[in-house]
């Protein structure tokens, strides 16, 4: 029998760095590990990650005891570690049999009788698993709704997470980082601002693709699955950051539901540079952020902001970049997160848009301009508490 952390706990899981599950519950021995911290530095760190983590301080800390919190709590026990990166209680534990429904203060049950589909969950510690991501999103999808979750798909889909340490581990991370000695582990990587400081903002490869969240739903439990399946169509595949989908989604969907529908974008397009290209920029190759194919040209919309795109660096590189983009006949325009947050703004920048991709600006109808108001209303919020629900 095991303890299955879900829903809510078993995202902001999936959301963490590997690179944090190292430092708080690596083993002492890893290779890695012991090139990055010294063993008194690391049990330095586990210490007060302990002492910061509520969870351990209800119920396994000195005094704490595991015999009030059922079989599910007591197998939480051993992994205090791997959950101190994140989690400061209760966790959401799947609950099936009636002695494991009594929430504390360390286990909230997220009661589930529906049986689970092949690959629903993974091993994660001793007498511990997690939900799958998609099946974690299906189960916040039975509160909330369809915009929300496809925010959380898009998040999955895309090439970004968001993550905000506890202190202790912060300290540690950001350490690293000042003496460039963060890694790139697991092929995910830090953001960091222009002075040097991690941003929250995490790159890594997709946890989630369309075709993987198709095959789920095909075989999904019923609980959450229409919400979940109206989210798949409204989510953005391959952003790298929140503002790319939160901008992506506001400028593709249809007028109807409250968006501009410029609908043939694409997220973080790949373009092959030129010879003289690359003597620019200093690389082969570009992302765009949002593009569309415009004939024999392209319009590239860049998201930039530093407090709302996490910090991500904004500098000479990014001019040499739009330099080499105009060389390959891509036009760059450049969005603030101050422009789209405010409705008369970012109506201007539709307007001008519009004109760049070649698509004709519709005037909205009253009914339109009620749906996106909702629409923005259910997509500019603080995209770390979208689980939050």
């Amino acid at each position: 029998m095991e303890t299955i952390i879900c829903d809510r706990s078993a995202f902001l899981y999936w959301r963490t760095p590997p690179i944090a599950h190292l430092l708080a519950s690596g083993r002492e021995d890893d290779s890695l590990l012991r090139n990055l911290l010294s063993a008194a530095d690391l049990a330095r760190l586990r210490a007060n990650l302990r002492a910061a983590s509520l969870l351990f301080d209800r119920a396994y800390g000195p005094g704490g005891s595991r015999a009030h919190y059922g079989p599910a709590g007591q197998r939480l026990g051993g992994s205090t570690a791997l959950l101190s990166t994140e989690f400061g209680g209760p966790v959401d534990v799947l609950s099936t049999l009636p002695r494991d429904r009594r929430p504390s203060a360390i286990i909230r049950p997220r009661v589930w009788s529906e049986a689970l589909p092949a690959g629903a969950m993974c091993h994660v510690d001793e007498g511990v698993a997690v939900f799958s991501p998609v099946l974690a999103v299906q189960q916040l999808a039975v509160r909330t709704n369809p915009v929300r979750v496809a925010l959380l798909l898009s998040e999955l889909m895309g090439t970004f997470s968001v993550y905000q340490p506890p202190g202790p581990l912060a300290a540690a991370l950001q350490g690293l980082a000042d003496a460039d000695r963060l890694p790139a582990y697991c092929g995910w990587r830090a953001a960091r601002d222009n002075d040097g400081g991690l941003t929250g903002l995490w790159s890594r490869p997709p946890l989630l693709d369309a075709a993987a969240l198709r095959a789920h739903l095909a075989h999904a439990p019923s609980r959450g699955r229409s919400c979940l399946a109206k989210a798949s169509l409204l989510a953005r595949v391959g952003a790298a950051s929140p503002f790319e989908v939160q901008a992506g989604m506001l400028l593709a969907e249809v007028p109807a539901h409250g968006g501009e529908g410029y609908g043939e974008l694409m997220h973080n397009r790949r373009v092959q540079l030129s010879v003289d290209a690359r003597r620019v920029c200093r690389q082969g190759a570009c992302y765009c952020d949002l593009f569309w194919e415009c004939g024999e040209r392209g319009v590239d919309v860049e998201c930039q902001s530093a407090s709302h795109h996490f910090g991500a660096k904004s500098s000479a590189r990014d001019a040499d970049r739009a330099t080499a983009l105009q060389m390959m006949g891509i036009e760059v325009i450049q969005l603030t997160y101050a422009q789209m947050a405010d409705a008369s703004r970012f109506e201007v920048f539709s307007r001008f848009l519009a004109e760049k991709i070649g698509a004709e600006y519709r005037e909205k109808s009253e009914r339109e301009r009620r749906a996106q108001r909702e629409l923005r209303a259910k997509v500019l919020v603080s995209w770390e508490s979208l689980p939050n629900v």
